[in-house]
């Protein structure tokens, strides 16, 4: 609420920073934080889950503000601005299960952890990679990559999400597709920002934040692959416990935290034009 959500809203251009919903979406963003932080230190109930309500109504204008870029563009082309689109619309759901967890009530019969997890789960996979994909799209566009491997990254990252949900909801066969799908969305955006992006960044540090970020994911979701086959299996590898203190700080700290903050560091004096890339 303090870090991905306000880096993630930077990124979007200038040029459609005049939109009233993203100027009111930016300034609400740090009251509605500071609310929904306060109902984290009282008991679960109806006004802890009042002042979370807050955070709803922020990603609830998030997601407008997606539904309008999309609508104005007038098709879902350029990919890396649907990809864009697809994590403002997505932060919603995160928003409405918060709400849930602050009320206290466990609907479906949904456990509380589970219920925190879907929470953080659409924050980072849901918000942040699709963002992450279409910044990094941004910058393939001007170079000579496989345009279809990122048609299919940027595919695989915003279908997935809503079978994973569907794995929570109806079977972990479900969950596994969305999982492995998720996967291979991720490691080949890897591929493509360690191999495309990469040279057209002139900045060392930047250059090396973002191979971190592309090879946290990647192992991130090796884990996530084995804990979703072992619902869908009934065999015990990974305990929830393990995959938060590994596969959940990977996400976090190594690919989203890495990868927002190059991206919102990056200015395009220090992007190399593609023929200059390529030599390098």
């Amino acid at each position: 609420m303090l870090v991905i959500v306000p880096l993630g809203l930077s990124l979007v251009a200038s040029s459609e920073q005049n939109s009233t919903l993203y100027k009111l979406a930016v300034v609400l963003q740090p009251f509605a934080a500071v609310l929904t932080i306060t109902s984290f230190f009282l008991d679960k109930g109806v006004l802890s889950a009042t002042l979370a309500s807050s955070w709803l109504i922020l990603t609830g204008l998030v997601a407008l503000y997606g539904v309008t870029r999309l609508i104005g563009r007038g098709g879902i082309f350029p990919l890396p601005e649907s990809s864009i689109d697809a994590g403002l619309m997505y932060l919603p759901v995160a928003g409405v299960w918060l709400v849930v967890y602050r009320l206290g009530v466990q609907p479906l019969g949904y456990g509380e952890t589970i219920i925190l997890l879907t929470v953080v789960h659409f924050h980072f996979a849901g918000f942040a990679a699709p963002i992450i994909a279409g910044m990094n799209g941004r910058v393939l566009a001007s170079t000579n990559h496989p345009q279809q491997l990122f048609a299919f990254s940027v595919f695989a990252i915003v279908a997935a999400m809503p079978l994973v949900a569907a794995g929570i909801t109806l079977t972990p066969v479900l969950g596994l597709i969305g999982t492995l799908l998720l996967s291979v969305g991720l490691v080949l955006l890897a591929v493509l920002t360690i191999g495309w992006v990469r040279p057209a960044i002139s900045h060392p540090a930047k250059q090396l934040l973002l191979i971190f970020g592309s090879l946290s994911s990647c192992l991130a979701m090796v884990l996530a692959s084995l804990y979703a086959y072992s619902l869908a299996t009934h065999t015990l590898i990974l305990t929830i416990p393990m995959m938060a203190m590994t596969h959940g700080i990977l996400n976090a700290f190594g690919f989203v935290t890495c990868s927002l903050f190059v991206w919102s560091r990056i200015a395009p004096k220090e992007l190399i034009p593609h023929k200059e890339a390529q030599l390098l």
